[in-house]
C-alpha cells in the first residue's frame, strides 16, 4: 500500500507483540492479554477499510481469529426503527462478524451530534456492542472508524468505550506525490499504461484537489482515473474500425480532458 508509514508501523508492532505472546504460550509461560480492538481515525479514502481487511487476514494467519473475515457496517446496520429492536439488530450484525472483524464506519453517528445530546437508539447499540465485546472477547475484534475529532466524541459517549478501545491509529491524508503513485498503481492493475509526461499534470491536479472540501484522497485518484478512461474512450472509439488502435495508453490529452471534466 502507498504511504501510511505510521499505520504500517503500528500494525507491525502489534504483530510482533502477538508473535511473542504466542511463543510464550507455547513454552508454558504466562501470557498477557493484548487488546485487539482499535479506533481508525482519519478522513475518507485513506485505506481504513483496506487495512482492516488485511488486519483480519493477519490475525487469522497468526491463529488469533478462526476466519479473519471483515463485516463492514455503520449506524444503519446497527440501529432499528423502534426501541428494543436495535439490540437485536446489533446482535445479528455481531453474529455475522464472529471469528473475524466488525468494522463500524462513521461510528460517531451512534452518539448525539452535540455535547450532552443523547441518542437512545445509538446508546442501545453501543451498550449491546460493549456487552458482546466482553462476552465474545475471544471471537470478536471490533474496529470503529471516522474523523479524528468525531471519534474522540464517540469515545466519550460511554464510560465503557475508552477501556475497550485503548489503541487509536491515525490515518493521515495522502500527499500529492502519493496520489500520483496510487493513480499509476491503479492504472497498471487495470492493464493501462500512462505517459510519464503526464506526471506534472497529475501532481498539479492533486495539489489543488487536497485543498477542496470534497477531497476524497484515494477516492479522488480513482475518480480521476475513471474520467481519464472515459476521455481515452472518446478519443479512440472513432478509430476502432480503422485498424490497429492502442487500447492501453492513457495520454497527456486524456489527463487534460479528465481534469476539465472534474473542474
Amino acid at each position: 500500500m502507498t504511504g501510511l508509514s505510521s499505520v504500517k508501523a503500528e500494525i507491525s508492532t502489534l504483530i510482533q507483540r502477538l508473535r511473542v505472546e504466542a511463543a510464550r504460550r507455547d513454552q508454558g509461560l504466562s501470557v498477557a492479554p493484548v487488546s485487539l480492538h482499535m479506533v481508525f481515525a482519519g478522513p475518507p479514502g485513506v485505506g481504513k477499510t483496506v487495512v482492516a481487511r488485511l488486519y483480519g487476514s493477519i490475525l487469522r494467519d497468526l491463529g488469533v481469529l478462526e476466519k479473519g473475515h471483515l463485516v463492514e457496517t455503520d449506524r444503519a446496520g446497527l440501529v432499528a426503527g423502534y426501541v428494543g429492536q436495535t439490540a437485536l439488530k446489533t446482535q445479528d450484525t455481531i453474529t455475522r462478524a464472529l471469528d473475524g472483524i466488525l468494522f463500524i464506519d462513521e461510528a460517531y453517528a451512534l452518539v448525539g451530534r452535540a455535547p450532552g445530546e443523547t441518542d437512545s437508539f445509538g446508546a442501545e447499540a453501543i451498550n449491546t456492542l460493549l456487552k458482546e465485546m466482553e462476552d465474545k472477547r475471544d471471537r470478536l475484534v471490533v474496529i470503529v472508524a471516522g474523523y479524528p475529532g468525531h471519534m474522540q466524541q464517540f469515545l466519550l459517549a460511554n464510560p465503557g468505550l475508552p477501556s475497550r478501545f485503548t489503541k487509536t491509529i491515525l490515518f493521515d491524508s495522502y500527499k500529492p506525490e502519493e496520489l500520483v503513485e496510487i493513480f499509476h498503481t491503479t492504472a497498471r492493475r487495470d492493464g493501462l499504461l500512462l505517459d510519464t509526461a503526464a506526471n506534472p499534470l497529475l501532481q498539479d491536479f492533486f495539489k489543488l484537489a487536497t485543498t477542496g472540501l470534497d477531497f476524497g484522497n484515494a477516492r479522488t485518484a480513482r475518480t480521476l482515473l475513471e474520467r481519464t478512461r472515459e476521455a481515452q474512450a472518446t478519443r479512440i472509439a472513432p478509430m476502432l474500425g480503422a485498424g490497429s488502435v492502442d487500447l492501453n495508453t492513457l495520454t497527456v490529452a486524456d489527463i487534460i480532458a479528465a481534469k476539465a471534466a472534474m473542474a
